[in-house]
C-alpha cells in the first residue's frame, strides 16, 4: 500500500510521539556511541490587514464580498531530531507540521542530511538541507530578527539557490589567521525540497565569509548551473555587523544585496520568445536592530526591529518593483529566544498596484509567538 506524504508524515509523527515525551528535550543515549537529541519549535501568528479591500492573506479584491481580514494560524510547528552517530558523523531530520495546514505537496520535509566532520577545515554533507548562499542561510528562522525571512530569501529559494535543497557540500572555516575565512560550496539538483530531480542540469553555489573584526563580517556568494539546457546564475554580497555596547544595550545591522537569473518566471511562459538572460531578479535589505537586557526579571530581552526591502523579481522586462517596511519590536522571556513575542507592522508598496492579486499596496498588523524547546 502506498501512502500519500501527509499520510506519511503523520504516522512518523505518531511513532515519534513516545520517544518525545521520554526525552522531554534531554539526550537519550542509544548504543554505546550513538545519542539522539529531540527539539522543536512552535511559531503562532495573528494577522490583521488595515486594508478594506485586502484579505490577511495581502490578496486585494476588487469587488465586495466576504474573505478574512483577521486570522489566527499556526506558521511553523517544527520538530527536529539530531542523532551522534560518532565523534565525526551525525545525521539531522527537521519536519515542520504547520505545512499542513495549507497544501503539504512538496513540503513538510525541511532538513534530511548526514554530516561527515573531520575537522574545522574540512566538513562534508549530503541530503536536504540550506545552501549557505546568504546571510539568511547563516541562522534558523527561529533566530530572526524580524517576523520573517526576507522576500529576498523567499524569491531566491524559489530559484533553487536558497531554502531546503537537494544535494552536497564542502565546507569549512580558518581561525588562526589575521583575516578569519568560512567558505562552503556545493552541488545541488537544482528542484527546491522533496521534488525528484528532472533534468541532468545541478547548480552550484558558493560562499566565503570574511571576519574583518570581530564585530564586522564581509560575506560573498556566487553561484552558476542549468536548469533544463538553460545556464543560470546568481550572486550577492552581505554584510554583518554586531556590537555589545555595555552590559544593557547591543546593536546589530545586517544589510544584503542579491542578483541573479529568475528561472521560474522564464519557464512560466508557454513559449518564451525571449532570452532567459533577460529574466533577471535582484533585491536589497537593511535590518538595524536595537536590544535592551534586563537582569533578574522574567523579561530578558527587549528589542526594536526596522527591516527595509526593495525587490524587483523581472528587473529588465516589466517588473513590478516591491518595497516593505517593517519596524517590530519583540520581547524575550526566556535565553536565546526560547519564549519570544513579537509585533510588526508590515507595510508592502508596490511600483503598480494590480487588482485582484498579492501585486497591491497592503498594510498588515502581525503579533507572532515563538516557543523553543
Amino acid at each position: 500500500m502506498k501512502l500519500n506524504q501527509p499520510v506519511f508524515y503523520i504516522a512518523l509523527s505518531l511513532f515519534l510521539c513516545p520517544f518525545i515525551i521520554r526525552a522531554q528535550g534531554i539526550d537519550i543515549p542509544v548504543t554505546s556511541k550513538t545519542k539522539l537529541n529531540f527539539s522543536g519549535m512552535l511559531q503562532s501568528q495573528f494577522n490583521y490587514s488595515l486594508d478594506d479591500d485586502v484579505d490577511v492573506k495581502g490578496v486585494h479584491h476588487a469587488e465586495k464580498g466576504q474573505f478574512a481580514h483577521n486570522s489566527f494560524s499556526v506558521k511553523r510547528a517544527r520538530l527536529q531530531l539530531n542523532a551522534t552517530i560518532s565523534d565525526r558523523i551525525n545525521a539531522v531530520i527537521l519536519v515542520n507540521f504547520g505545512d499542513f495546514t495549507g497544501n503539504p505537496e512538496n513540503k513538510v520535509l525541511e532538513n534530511a542530511f548526514i554530516k561527515y566532520s573531520v575537522n574545522d577545515y574540512v566538513n562534508f554533507q549530503f541530503g536536504q538541507f540550506r545552501p549557505q548562499f546568504g546571510q539568511e542561510d547563516n541562522y534558523p528562522v527561529d533566530f530572526v530578527q524580524s517576523i520573517d525571512y526576507s522576500n529576498q530569501y523567499y524569491l531566491f529559494g524559489g530559484n533553487s539557490w536558497q531554502s531546503f535543497q537537494i544535494g552536497a557540500s564542502f565546507s569549512g572555516q580558518i581561525r588562526d589567521i589575521a583575516v578569519p575565512i568560512q567558505y562552503a560550496i556545493g552541488i545541488f539538483n537544482g528542484n527546491n525540497r522533496n521534488t525528484v530531480d528532472n533534468d541532468d542540469g545541478k547548480i552550484i553555489p558558493a560562499r566565503l565569509v570574511f571576519g574583518l573584526s570581530r564585530q564586522t563580517h564581509l560575506g560573498l556568494s556566487a553561484g552558476a548551473g542549468k536548469n533544463m539546457g538553460q545556464k543560470i546564475w546568481a550572486y550577492g554580497v552581505d554584510v554583518d555587523y554586531k556590537k555589545q555596547l555595555n552590559e544593557k544595550w547591543g546593536v546589530q545591522l545586517i544589510s544584503e544585496y542579491k542578483q541573479g537569473i529568475n528561472s521560474q518566471q522564464f519557464f512560466k511562459q508557454t513559449e518564451p520568445l525571449i532570452p532567459i538572460s533577460r529574466y533577471a531578479m535582484r533585491g536589497i535589505y537593511v535590518l538595524p536592530n536595537v536590544s535592551y537586557s534586563f537582569k533578574n526579571t522574567r523579561l530578558k530581552d527587549l528589542e526594536f526591529a526596522f527591516r527595509y526591502e526593495y525587490l524587483d523579481a523581472d528587473f529588465k522586462q516589466s517588473g513590478n518593483a516591491r518595497q516593505s517596511y517593517i519596524p517590530m519590536i519583540s520581547a524575550s522571556f526566556a535565553e536565546a529566544y526560547a519564549i519570544r513575542v513579537q509585533l510588526g507592522l508590515q507595510m508592502d508598496r508596490f511600483q503598480e498596484n494590480i487588482p485582484n492579486t498579492t501585486e497591491y499596496n497592503t498594510n498588515r498588523v502581525i503579533c507572532q509567538v515563538q516557543a523553543r524547546f
